[in-house]
């Protein structure tokens, strides 16, 4: 069997799997997933037709129309729909729903996460000037979960698929032609929402020009246009054939049915000429930017907090919750320090250490007294290996380590107390972010001390080869504020964990 692409056919189906799994329903419950797929079906077929009816409110009607038309709305109450639509719309955490896949590139279990349903931000701006309402769209994976059995979706160009409705027009498959219309207008419609996405980072952030997108965007640009000018001939001939069609088979196929395929026709080539728009003014915005702004786009000397941290991290990305503004800047106004090193540990730092075998024993005899040989202070890496040693092995097993004193025996506690180079190692996994190298390099060569201890960890336990790639960082969770007392040492409760990519 070839395992390759196991992956992405378990990330493709979970979404299916999980439609109204977890929900208590009452007497509705063994019909969840019935209902729950109508819902999605006929917010796809408002989004067809770019009706704005996409609400929370909206969806609970929906779902009580699904209800009326499979006969079981008497099964149904007030709670129990609105259970479900909140279902719909996040996890039971409120958050997004997860799932696990099996990764094909690590070789382990990861967690997929996706949502039914993401905002409509356009459609949300103006809604909320009119009467305060989120409206919804259908997200990529409910998408993906409604054209399941159709791999024309992801598989065909938009050329390909104008030929193809154009193909069925001609054979006066008019029914087929219908359904690859809707189908070519829900995929444009995806496309120009992720031009819009990539618009709006635009504005917030001239320098998404070099992002991943906006560097395909720059590659693509000429097949764009290309395929702008190949779509008007189609619709050309897409209208022709329709006309054919009604002259030629009007005594075979339903007037109305070409009717409504024509309409639908005319929609895809609007939804065209919105996409295309989108392309266009994108193309105005980078233009513009580029000849009237270069300064922002040159590179920033040094870091500082404006720009590196609020504008581009927490204006873009946000905070985890409402804990985070305080932990980021508390740093910088807190008059107490969370940990302070004792005073010894500074002492130590100045030691200087000589070879006294090297020191003449009688400096009058010895002449001209030879300069003393200055021995750098080192680290003792065995004994802060032996000490980091149990601290890899929990967060291999468990995907994180607490430093915690319940979790240290109290001669362990002793040996950190006095080996304050261990301790320091939690402040630097703090501070930055710590990738493991994907193979063992050759000779060593220079790396921070986090990087080094990694190294010798992976050397002498080979046991920890599955880290390899991986990233680690360590945290203070929030609301967390007591330290760790220990016998002579006081330390932050750090946690170490492995980031998810």
């Amino acid at each position: 069997m070839n395992w390759s692409d196991f992956g992405e056919r378990n990330k493709r189906l979970n979404p299916l799997w999980n439609l109204g799994a977890g929900m208590n329903l009452g007497d509705i419950q063994p019909y969840k997933e019935m209902i729950a797929l109508s819902v999605l079906l006929q917010v796809y077929y408002l989004e067809l037709e770019s009706n704005e009816r996409r609400s929370r409110e909206d969806f609970t009607t929906l779902a009580w129309t699904a209800l009326e038309r499979f006969g079981i709305a008497h099964l149904g109450t007030a709670e129990s729909v609105e259970r479900l639509v909140d279902g719909l719309l996040w996890s039971g955490n409120g958050g997004d729903f997860e799932s696990f896949y099996y990764d094909d590139l690590t070789g382990q279990m990861s967690v997929q996460k996706y949502k039914y349903f993401a905002v409509d931000e356009d459609a949300t701006r103006s809604s909320w000037e009119e009467n305060g309402r989120t409206i919804y769209r259908l997200s990529e994976y409910a998408m993906e979960l409604i054209f399941m059995s159709h791999e024309i979706i992801d598989e065909f160009q938009i050329s390909i698929k104008l030929l193809e409705i154009q193909m069925h027009i001609k054979h006066g498959r008019v029914t087929r032609a219908l359904q690859d219309v809707n189908e070519l207008v829900s995929r444009v419609r995806k496309m120009t929402q992720q031009q819009q996405e990539y618009r709006n980072a635009l504005r917030r952030n001239p320098k998404h020009i070099f992002s991943e997108l906006g560097v395909a965007r720059h590659r693509r640009l000429e097949e764009i246009n290309q395929q702008f000018d190949e779509e008007r001939k189609h619709f050309d001939n897409i209208h022709r054939s329709l006309a054919r069609l009604a002259n030629d088979e009007k005594d075979v196929i339903d007037f109305n049915e070409i009717r409504l395929l024509s309409e639908r026709v005319e929609l895809s080539r609007r939804v065209h000429d919105e996409l295309a728009e989108v392309v266009l003014n994108i193309f105005e915005m980078e233009t513009n930017l580029r000849l009237n702004y270069p300064e922002l786009f040159w590179g920033a000397s040094g870091f500082n907090f404006r720009t590196h941290v609020w504008e581009e991290w927490v204006k873009e990305e946000g905070l985890p919750d409402g804990d985070g503004l305080e932990l980021l800047i508390g740093g910088l106004f807190a008059p107490v320090q969370d940990f302070i090193y004792p005073l010894p540990w500074a002492w130590e730092e100045q030691e200087i250490g000589f070879i006294p075998e090297l020191l003449a024993d009688d400096p009058d005899e010895a002449g001209e007294a030879e300069p003393a040989v200055y021995i750098p202070r080192g680290i003792p890496w065995a004994e802060v290996v032996d000490l980091w040693q149990p601290v890899f092995t929990t967060l291999l097993e468990e995907g994180s380590y607490t430093f915690s004193a319940a979790a240290l025996p109290p001669q362990e506690q002793q040996r950190w107390a006095r080996t304050p180079d261990a301790v320091d190692l939690w402040v630097q996994f703090f501070h930055t972010e710590i990738t493991v190298q994907e193979q063992a390099e050759e000779g060593g060569g220079a790396a921070d001390e986090c990087q080094q201890l990694v190294r010798q960890l992976l050397a002498e336990h080979p046991q920890f080869e599955s880290l390899r790639g991986k990233r680690l960082r360590a945290f203070i969770a929030s609301g967390q504020t007591e330290l760790v007392r220990l016998p002579g040492l006081e330390l932050s409760p750090y946690t170490l964990t492995i980031v998810e990519r």
